[in-house]
This record gives structure tokens, sequence and C-alpha cells, in this order.
């Protein structure tokens, strides 16, 4: 109270201030209070809803136990409700794929009584919920009744349910909660069902992606498997593929060097029974001309020559004849008890474990491959595809071998055979000679008439004798000159006058070609070198391709001899127009006693040597000789020799 006398101002202010302090007070109490009960409230609120949160969230059993993780985290979300909302029947529901329903946990004894029919996503309190993310329904009559999970929670006394759903890429699920009371109680727990569907929610997505990652890594560890897996079966097979290659590879180095050896058989054997550990490596081989298979005298393991069989084709008891009819590989772990072998053959060469092959040739079986060892199932799939592989070589290299061993003895008979042809040639020739000068002699001095005068039929038949011997003669001439070339008649190579020896030869054939109506042309060329040859042989070869040339010329026809200069060789060249040589002689023209079909046309003597003598001679030089030729037009033949080095290269 402001007495009499006080200073009117300073009680304004009082007032004032007291007024200020009252409206402060009343703000406080009236707006501030309660905010900070409400904050209070909410601070408490924030911290049950991350208490619940906590016990929600169970990141180590998602990632521990991902197919089981939604179910799991639906108990723990349950139960955590169920702390704060005791009196609300809980579940959570999974859709499976055919659009139907599985509970995956419940609270509240009602659920226990809820029939499996009504959890159906396409019903209507399920669908709208997974959909919508909420779905709040009175239960009771009206349109709830048309959901069958409403009329059944309904039947049950409860009177609302809530439903808070979602849906991922592959599936849905829904928390539903019910009450026997009015609304107050669900609206009460809305926040934390929609805490507990937002981690359920979570929970289902992060399952699906951990079952897909999962299941993509079963795939990739099953493609990594599966990559390992044939990954070693390769490597097996290149170490199988290594070992056949280099058996192979010792096998043929083996055979190349098949000198070193009694015999080629011999280091197959041997190289084999090295790579399979073999005590017995056997070949037994077709003797055609008994019908019989062989035992050869190459066979590894086997010394004493009474191990050494013959088996008739006709034993079906023998794996060996088995396997060459049939062509199929044999194996048996225990040979002496196996009834498909004959026991007395594996006990005389002490074998248990036996391999049989058939060698084959094309279509054509030369016998069998007999691979033992004196342990039982030494052998298996894989020695076998091993041996089958050598087999299949081996069979090539053993035909090889044996037409090798043929042809040796072949050419051995046909050796000797030749040396007996030379020597008789040899020796009739030089008999023939004598008698046929003694006759051509008589034959001369006859025709001139120191014998007595002769009639006209004496002389024709006199004549036809001589032209007969001299045909002879030279008949034996060709064959001694044959025989020495084949011989090995030696070559005497020096440098001589080509023209002058063509010249000569032209000249010696006039006289014939006069006869015959015919004309022989030669132009000798300038500067032509010298020829490194043999001047007996090649005048030989010379006059042969002149005196061809006439012979299978037509009366009035040309024989042209040319020679040329070609640098290290000289070309002499004999053409004629005459009937020329038909297409089925042009490949045998220089064998012996071979004469063109088409010379009866002129009735062409000869005795089809002097081309093959010329062929012989040219050869011994270094040179060349070849035709050329067309039916009815004539042939040119050709020929080459060395010309001869100058003096300085000589010297």
């Amino acid at each position: 109270m402001i007495g009499p006398g006080a200073d009117p101002f300073v009680g304004g202010g009082l007032l004032v201030a007291t007024a200020i302090v009252t409206v402060w007070w009343a703000f406080v109490f009236r707006r501030q209070l309660p905010l900070e009960r409400l904050l209070r409230d909410k601070e408490a609120e924030l911290a049950s809803a991350r208490d619940l949160a906590a016990r929600l969230l169970d990141a180590q059993a998602l990632a521990s136990r991902p197919a089981q993780a939604l179910a799991e985290a639906a108990g723990r979300a349950l139960d955590a409700l169920r702390v704060s909302h005791s009196d609300l029947a809980l579940a959570v529901v999974s859709r499976r794929r055919d659009g139907t329903g599985v509970l995956l946990a419940h609270r509240g004894g009602a659920w226990a009584r809820v029939p499996v029919s009504c959890l159906r996503f396409d019903f209507v309190l399920l669908s709208r919920g997974s959909t919508d993310g909420e779905a709040v329904w009175e239960l009771g009559p009206g349109p709830a009744e048309s959901d069958p999970l409403a009329r059944a929670l309904s039947d049950l006394g409860f009177t609302a349910a809530v439903v808070r759903g979602w849906r991922t890429e592959e599936g849905a699920g829904a928390l539903v909660a019910a009450s026997s009371r009015s609304g107050p109680s669900l609206r009460a727990a809305g926040a934390d069902l929609a805490m507990a569907a937002a981690a359920l929610r979570a929970t289902a997505a992060l399952t699906e992606g951990l079952v897909r990652l999962l299941e993509t890594r079963e795939r990739l560890q099953g493609g990594l498997s599966a990559a390992m897996q044939e990954l070693t079966q390769t490597h097996d097979r290149l170490l199988r593929k290594s070992l056949e290659v280099k058996t192979l590879h010792d096998v043929a180095m083996a055979l190349s060097q098949a000198g070193r050896h009694s015999s080629s058989l011999e280091a197959i054997v041997a190289i084999v029974s090295k790579a399979l550990e073999a005590d017995l490596v056997a070949f037994l081989l077709l003797d055609e001309t008994t019908g019989e298979l062989v035992t050869q005298p190459e066979a590894f393991g086997v010394e004493a020559e009474e191990f050494l069989y013959r088996i008739s084709l006709e034993d079906s008891r023998s794996s060996s004849v088995r396997v060459f009819k049939t062509r199929r590989p044999f194996i048996t772990g225990d040979a002496q008890n196996d009834p498909g072998t004959i026991a007395s053959y594996a006990k005389m060469w002490s074998i248990h474990s036996l391999m049989v092959l058939p060698l084959i040739v094309e279509d054509h079986v030369l016998g069998v491959m007999r691979v033992g060892s004196h342990r039982k199932n030494a052998f298996g799939d894989e020695q076998l595809s091993l041996i089958q592989v050598i087999a299949e070589e081996v069979s090539i290299l053993v035909e090889t071998a044996m037409l090798n061993r043929r042809l040796s003895e072949t050419a051995e008979q046909l050796a000797t055979l030749n040396r007996m042809k030379d020597e008789f040639v040899s020796t009739v020739s030089h008999e023939f000679k004598t008698p046929l000068t003694t006759i051509t002699g008589f034959l001369s001095v006859m025709l001139d008439g120191e014998t007595g005068p002769l009639t006209q039929q004496q002389m024709k038949f006199l004549q036809i004798a001589k032209a007969a011997a001299k045909r002879l003669s030279g008949l034996v001439s060709d064959l001694l000159d044959l025989s020495r070339l084949e011989s090995g008649a030696r070559m005497e190579l020096r440098p001589l006058d080509l023209l002058e020896l063509v010249s000569q030869s032209v000249e010696n054939h006039q006289p014939a070609a006069a006869e015959g109506g015919k004309t022989i042309s030669w132009t000798p060329p300038a500067g032509l070198p010298r020829a490194l040859a043999d001047e007996r042989w090649l005048g030989l070869v010379v006059d042969n391709l002149v005196s061809n040339a006439l012979k299978f010329t037509r009366p009035e026809g040309r024989v042209a001899v040319t020679a040329r200069d070609k640098g290290e060789f000289l070309i002499v060249s004999v053409a004629d127009d005459g009937i020329g040589i038909p297409q089925e002689d042009r490949e045998r023209i220089f064998e012996r006693f071979h004469r063109a079909s088409n010379r009866a046309e002129l009735n062409v003597p000869g005795t089809g040597l002097g081309l093959a003598i010329s062929r012989e001679v040219i050869a011994k030089h270094g040179g060349k000789i070849w035709f050329e030729t067309e039916t009815g037009k004539g042939s040119t033949f050709h020929f080459v020799v060395p010309a001869a080095r100058s003096e300085e290269d000589e010297s």
C-alpha cells in the first residue's frame, strides 16, 4: 500500500511489475506446464518405441537363418506387442504362392480356433490390409460378415480388428490384431502395430533378398564345384592323354630305329610293357595259310620256345580267338579262374590279369595283342582305354612291319631272280653271237654268188634269212646292252662334240630313210658347247631315237633333228610327222619289250628295248628323257645331258 507523500512514479512501477509477474505465472501454469508434460509423455513414448524396435529387430538371427527369419521375427514382434497390449489377440499371416495364407505366429488362444481356410489373401480383410497397408473393421453384423476371417473373429467374440499388411517383390503378409472391446483399445495400439508391421515388412524384404543371395551363392558354388570337377576330370584326361601320346611317341621312335632291334615287334612290346607295367606283352598274328593265330617270338616276358604256340581259329574257348572274330576287347582280373579263357595257357604264363585287343587296319584283322600281369585285377577301364589307343596305332605299325618283312623277302627273291636273269641273258646272248655271225657271214657269201649261181627264189629266201638274222643280232645286242646297264655299267663321261655325234647318226640313217622315201633334216647350230657324256652310250640313244622316228613315219614323211644350248644342259630333239603314240601306250612307252599298239599300221619291226635302253643311259648321265605326241600327227622325243665344264673348271 502506498502511503501519503509517496512518490507516485514509484507506486506506478510497482503496480506494473506486479501485473507482469502475475501474467508470467499465468502463462506458465496455463501454457508451459502442459507442454512440458506433453514433452515428457512423448519422450516416454519414444523410449517405449525404441525399446519395442530393439525387441523387434534381430539382424544376427536374420543373417544366420534367413529361411526362418520372418517366422522368428513375427514371434518376437507379437511378444513385444503383448507386453503393452495384453488385451489384444495378435497374429502374423504370410501369403503362399497359391494365395492361401500360413499362420507364422499368434498370441492369444482365440487364434488357435480360427480355421486355416479363412486365411486367404484373396478375401477382403487380408487383401485390403496387404494392399492399402491398413484395414480397420468393426466386427459384427453388416458388411464384415462377407469376409470369412472377419466372420470367424466375430464368432469368437471379437468386436473390432486391425490389419497392417505389406507387399514385397515375391510375396505379401499381414499383422492382424483383434479386440473384444471397443475401438479405443485398438487406436491406442495403432503406432505400435504400425511399427511392428514396418519391421516385419523390412524383415520380409531382407529375407527375400538374402534367400536370393543364398540361392545365387549356391548356384555359383554349384557352378564352381562343377567347374572344379570338370577341371579335375580334364586334368585326369590330359594326364592319360599325355601318357598315351608319350607311349605312342616312344613306339614310333622305336620303330623308326627298328634296325637296332631284332625286329620292330620287339621294339613295340618293350615300350608297351614299360608303359603299362605289364609282365607279358605278346602279339598273336594270323597265319592265313593254316588259319591259326601264331605267337610271335618277340613276345615280352616269354623266353622259352615252348611258351610260343599256335591256336586254331576254330577253338572258341580261347579269348584271343573270340576277340579276333568279334573285334571287341576282352579284360579279366583273374584269367586262371575265368571261364572265358583257357586256364592252362594263363597258368603256363603265370598270368592273372589279362587284356586282349584286336589289331585292325581298315577292315582287315591282323591278329590280337595280349597284355598280362602276374597280379590280380591289375588292369581297369583306364588301362584298357590306353591300350586301345595304342592298339589302333600299333596295328598300322605291325602291318607296316609285316609288309616290310614281306617286301624284304620279296626283294631278295627278285634280286636273286634278276641276277639269274642277267646271267642267263648274258650267257645266251654271247652264245647267240657266234652262230649269228657265222650265219650272217655265210648268207652274205651265198648272196654274193661265191657259192654258185642262185635262182630268183633262192635269192629272195636268202635275203629274208639275212634280214631275220640281222634283227636277231640287233635283239641280242640290245639284250646285252640292257643287261650291262642294269648290272651297273658305269658311264665314262668325257667332253665330246655333240654336233659331230648327231651328224654321224643322221648320216648313218640316210640310206634307210631314202629307201623308205623319207627325209631327215639336221642343221647343226653354231657355238653349241661340248657335252659331258659317254660317246658310245649317248650315240646309241641318238641312233635309237632316229631309228624309231623313221620306223613310225609314213613314206614321204619327215624326221627333224635339232640341238639347243640350255646353259648347264644341252637338249636334243627328234621329231617326226608319223602315226604318233596312242593314249593307252604313253605311260608304258619306256618299259622293256613294250611296243606301240598301232605298230601294225606300218608293219614296224623292233624288240621294244630301244627306249628302255635310252632311258637308262640318260638317267646314268644325270639327264632326263621325255616325249610329246599326238595320235596320227607325230611325236617328238627330247633328252637333256649336262654340258661340259670349261677347261678352267676341269683343271
